[in-house]
């Protein structure tokens, strides 16, 4: 066997191996969960219950407020879709509080001040754009082609060294 075929051996050989792994990196990052949004604030009286609502009276998540007047609650993605309007009661009493849920966001300190509502029915807050991205699917499969076309790319080349005229 020539040097010039051992070289293109080796080369496609390592170009076959970071295409795998190169998968197997994409489509482990691809499996991580959705993060939750985390609702705070404080001010309020320690043994209040606030719960978060979808809808009208689906709970998705409830705090107790501890001693020093602060509450927080996780509001996982399996409980409600980005796009959701979260409503907040404080006791059970409706609060002018609302979120529109978005996974791994959450309000700009100091938090969410729950105040009671007055008969009228609560807006939704505006909750910025605090939230982290997450990495689509798309990015994955585009590293992997691009590992591909590389692999095709380094492959080609060395056969076009070894080639006799």
């Amino acid at each position: 066997m020539s040097m010039y075929r051992k070289i293109t051996a080796a080369g496609v050989a390592a170009a076959l191996m970071a295409v795998l792994v190169g998968s197997l990196l994409a489509s482990s990052a691809m499996a991580q969960p959705a993060l939750p949004y985390k609702a705070y604030g404080s001010g309020l009286k320690a043994g209040q219950v606030v719960q978060a609502l979808k809808g009208t009276s689906t709970e998705v998540a409830r705090a107790t407020v501890d001693a020093n007047g602060n509450w927080s609650m996780d509001i996982a993605a399996d409980k409600a879709a980005p796009g959701d309007v979260i409503r907040f009661t404080l006791d059970g009493a409706p609060t002018n509080q609302a979120v529109t849920f978005q996974n791994g966001q959450f309000p700009l300190p100091p938090g969410i001040a729950l105040t009671l509502a007055a008969g009228a029915a609560p807006a939704p807050a505006k909750t910025g754009s605090a939230g982290l991205a997450g990495q689509s699917a798309g990015t994955s499969m585009l590293l992997i082609a691009m590992l591909g076309v590389g692999a095709f790319v380094a492959a080609a080349g060395a056969r076009s060294m070894t080639r006799t005229r």
